[in-house]
């Protein structure tokens, strides 16, 4: 069973993907069990097989979170049912999808134009849904989507698509989404109600992004901050070893798996000098059990407007074990890498 959503004109196909099958006594986490490496290429991504595992958390409020943005999402985008907005979404809610208005009627107006109402909410999301992760007033979600083949062969290849969501008075008061202006699709300027931009944080106030009053969480952001700031940005590929386990599981689809197939693809890139901070400002960091969610805000060119630049928020989930990112997800499409890296190729 394949369902077909449409995003920012693009036509992403959120594929009902196979799960592995588990042995009966494999507890499960807040990620599925990864199917078999499929030699060196990226792992295929797959849905959880359990979303009550998804919506436990030892923190009451954050199992609230957790449980309005689940039905928020049954309901209307697997239910198709729009008139139930209000329930979930502040009125003023601020909308960092580049293509959407800001505010909640105008999100409503952009999904009646997209979603089929169905009669009766389901009992689950519909959708293949990796994980759902809390931590303070953020909530996020992560889905299984299928691309095009760029070859013409009429297959797919799988990657991630994200939604953060910010959460405030037992409502859902600002969202952001893995998603890019396609080509002829315009939104409004924000002084006319458009989309708001992407902003995150820069500097040395990035380090408090990284506090938790847990101290495994705290040190599972560190490990993911400082991994980004030595590797995909500082480009010193050989330190790796230092921060990722050897059978480090892949699914960006422009690499293979493994710690080997990481050092190949940041090879690409140029070193450059290593700074305390990210030199792209965060967005969020969100951390819950073995997760790490970084999203910061990324540049983009505008298909629409030759010359200029848009921002994005750019999503990397890791998994960490034993002190090492161990499995890794992002929105890449195949072909999708940074300039620097395009640039080296």
């Amino acid at each position: 069973m394949n369902i077909i959503r449409l995003y920012s004109g693009l036509t992403l196909l959120l594929a009902m993907t196979v799960v592995p099958a588990l042995a009966a006594d494999a507890p499960l986490g807040l990620t599925p069990p990864p199917p078999a490496a499929m030699g060196d290429k990226a792992v295929l991504v797959v849905p959880h097989p359990d979303h009550n595992v998804l919506l436990r958390n030892r923190d009451a409020l954050l199992v609230t979170n957790k449980r309005l943005v689940y039905d928020m999402w049954r309901t209307v985008m697997s239910g198709g049912q729009v008139e139930k907005m209000e329930e979930f979404f502040a009125r003023d809610l601020l909308q960092h999808n580049p293509v959407i208005a800001t505010g909640l009627n105008a999100y409503r107006n952009w999904l009646q134009s997209q979603l089929q109402h169905k009669n009766s909410v389901p009992s689950k999301i519909a959708e293949p849904l990796i994980t759902m992760i809390a931590e303070g007033d953020k909530v996020a979600l992560a889905f299984v989507t299928a691309y095009p083949e760029p070859d013409g062969s009429g297959d797919t290849y799988t990657s991630t698509h994200f939604y953060l969501y910010r959460i405030e008075n037992n409502k859902i008061a600002e969202q952001w989404e893995s998603v890019q202006v396609p080509d002829g699709l315009v939104p409004p300027l924000v002084e006319n109600g458009g989309p708001l931009p992407v902003r995150g944080t820069q500097g040395r106030a990035q380090l408090a992004m990284l506090d938790s009053a847990d101290r495994g969480l705290a040190n599972n952001k560190r490990l993911v901050f400082d991994t980004w700031r030595h590797i995909p940005e500082g480009g010193r590929e050989e330190l790796a070893d230092l921060y990722l386990d050897e059978t480090y599981i892949q699914h960006n689809p422009n690499a293979t798996t493994g710690r080997a197939g990481f050092k190949e693809y940041f090879a690409m890139r140029p070193d450059s000098s290593i700074e305390a901070e990210l030199e792209d400002p965060i967005v969020a960091m969100v951390a819950e059990g073995d997760l790490v969610l970084q999203v910061l805000e990324e540049e983009r060119s505008d298909p629409n407007k030759p010359g200029s630049i848009y921002k994005v928020a750019w999503f990397d989930l890791f998994r960490v074990a034993n002190g090492r990112l161990i499995e890794h997800w992002d929105a890449a499409a195949k072909g999708e890498l940074p300039a620097a890296m395009q640039q080296a190729r």
